[in-house]
Formats: structure tokens, sequence, C-alpha cells
């Protein structure tokens, strides 16, 4: 059963930057945190999803597939019941990011640059097995490696702990990867998740902007 809606790209953002492990900041000037984030996303438009800074081997643990499966089961009981936030813990990364915080009257901003992550790309299981919310249960059924590299990945949250001081908050991941694939091709990979929340935008103005581009090089 295929799960659509604002959470398909929104997990990946509520989680950028590891935000539940970070104190809130006084006013000052910007200051860096370290956090081995693993970070993984669906492309719905390749039919793809997305490791960097791990392998899904690495990743994909007994208790990372059970929160994975928590937060299926609460959109599929219709979300009434209390979001369970233990399962948005993960898995850390093979390498320690260094996101930068600045405080501001605003809300606190977060900035992320990295470069040489490793990273890999899984096909993606059937669509009435995608559901869009964690990178292990979409890709469990074909379990079917398409490429691995590095990539360059940057990283901007607005409102990093949803104060709620802006009318909007936007969470925006992208980045671009040199990959060989397992057919032996070289190919140029690049990923843009954009997310605003909440999701008050006029008709025609999507609250998420998922693009991807793909091609041999």
């Amino acid at each position: 059963m295929a799960i659509k809606g604002s959470l398909t790209a929104a997990l990946g953002a509520m989680l950028l930057l590891g935000s539940t492990a970070l104190p809130a900041t006084a006013a000052g000037p910007p200051q860096v945190f370290e956090d081995p984030f693993a970070f993984t996303g669906p492309d719905f438009t390749h039919r793809l999803v997305v490791f960097i800074n791990t392998s899904r081997e690495s990743f994909c643990t007994e208790e990372q597939v059970e929160r994975e499966l928590a937060i299926v089961e609460w959109i599929e009981g219709g979300m009434v019941d209390p979001f369970p936030e233990w399962a948005l813990e993960r898995p850390a990364g093979f390498q320690t990011w260094t996101p930068m915080v600045i405080d501001s009257p605003h809300g606190v901003i977060a900035h992320l640059r990295e470069s040489d992550q490793y990273t890999e790309l899984w096909r993606m299981d059937a669509p009435e097995d995608s559901y869009g919310i964690g990178a292990c249960l979409d890709t469990d059924d074909r379990d079917e490696l398409f490429a691995t590299g590095t990539a360059t990945i940057k990283a901007t949250a607005t409102d990093l702990f949803e104060d709620g001081l802006r009318p909007a908050a936007i969470d925006h991941v992208r980045g671009s990867a040199d990959l060989v694939g397992v057919d032996g091709h070289d190919y140029r990979y690049s990923f843009s998740w954009r997310l605003i929340l909440p999701c008050q935008e006029p008709p025609g103005r999507p609250c998420e902007v998922a693009r991807f581009a793909l091609s041999e090089r």
C-alpha cells in the first residue's frame, strides 16, 4: 500500500542536521556543532533511493526498520495517535558533519556544506510498496544497488527548531554526486528537496518541491 502526502519528502527535512540533539543557541556569532548524520531520501522521478554519508547495509538495522514501520503505522492509523517521536532516531553516518547555526530574531538558522560524502543509490520498490517514508522499507523488496560514489551536499533550515517565529520555515537539501553504476557506467546525479512548513502556500505554489537529474558521463 503506497502512502502519498506531505510526509513523503518531509521526513528527510525534519531530520535535517539532527536538530533534536542540538540545544538552542543564545544570540551571538555563528556556532558550529558536530553531528555524524546519515541522510536518506526518495527520488520518485527515477525510482531510486539515496543514501548519503552511509550505506544501506549500515543504515538499515533492525532498529531502523522498526522506526520506519512505526511511522508508516501511524500514518495508516490516520495520524490521530501521538507521533512516535522515538522513531526519529537514526543510525550514525560515516563522517562527522559540521553544521553552522545562527540565532536570529526569527528563529535558529542552520547551514551545512559537506563534500566527498559516500553515496549509494538503490532501486526503489514497486509503487505499491514505496512509502516514501523510510529508505529501508522503500528498497527491501528489490534489494538492488544502482550506483555508488561521492556527493557534495548543501542544506539550509530557516527555523531549525520550528519556533514559529516566521510565517513559514524552509528546509532545503541539495547536492550532486559522481557515481559508478553496477553496470560499469559513470553517472552524474543531482538532487534537491525543498519543503515549506507550515504548508500554507497559495494554490498553485507547492509546499514541497523535489528535483532530480541523472545522466551518463
